[in-house]
């Protein structure tokens, strides 16, 4: 199948119905903890081919081959060129995508990663969007993590683990109330659901800076072209 389903936007969980060890959810009676912010930006605005193509695999991870081996040799420019035809094929028929972007390290091995959301009907629901963690490698962005549930801004937290700093996010726990998740690294990847374990509630003030900062307004972010 060229046109892969869309992903599943995980309902958002209460974490208090779960048996988290570490306490209950956020209360509707309290205010929650909010991060302290040493700064914020928005997403930067030059378009970024090599992030556009690392986005599409994500979202389009569309077959070359026929099912049964045949095909062209898996990295020829025929396989390339096979491939890209077939994610601008699966992306027209999704309607219009836009991304937001920046640029962190995350690891502070001197490479900045690049944290990116995908915004529109394809991949957002009521909850957020998708959101993605990729290291920057000389042959273009390799995935590290990727995220449903989604709401910017990104608060990049000073603590961290594993030697990866902490993502903060917020989540909408339903119309009443809500409030921060903190993502920590596990030695292979941040959680992909921010409103369940192994993501934990914000229990108290972290420092961070907030990246993503955009208006809650439609058409944020650039056109995500569905072709090279």
């Amino acid at each position: 199948m060229d046109l892969p389903l869309p992903l599943v936007l995980v309902p958002l969980a209460i974490w208090g119905t779960m048996g988290l060890s570490q306490g209950p959810a956020w209360s509707a009676t309290e205010k929650p903890p909010q991060p302290v912010l040493l700064n914020s930006r928005p997403p930067l605005l030059v378009p970024d081919p090599r992030l556009e193509a690392a986005l599409r695999r994500e979202l389009f991870p569309v077959r070359v081959e026929d099912g049964q081996g045949h095909g062209p040799d898996p990295g020829s420019s025929e396989w390339k060129q096979a491939e890209a035809f077939k994610q601008s094929r699966a992306c027209a028929q999704v309607g219009s995508l836009r991304y937001a972007y920046d640029r962190v390290d995350l690891n502070g091995d001197g490479s900045p990663e690049i944290v990116a959301t995908v915004q529109g009907p394809y991949t957002c629901g009521t909850g957020g969007c998708n959101f993605y963690v990729f290291r920057n490698g000389l042959k273009g962005p390799t995935l590290v993590s990727r995220m449903t549930l989604f709401r910017p801004p990104l608060i990049v937290s000073e603590q961290k683990h594993h030697g990866w700093k902490d993502l903060i996010v917020n989540v909408r726990q339903d119309a009443g109330h809500g409030g921060y998740a903190v993502l920590s690294f596990d030695g292979r990847g941040y959680p992909s659901n921010p409103s369940a374990p192994p993501a934990q509630p914000l229990r108290h003030p972290l420092k961070g800076t907030a990246l993503l900062v955009m208006k809650p307004e439609p058409d944020q972010g650039l056109p995500l072209p569905c072709a090279p």
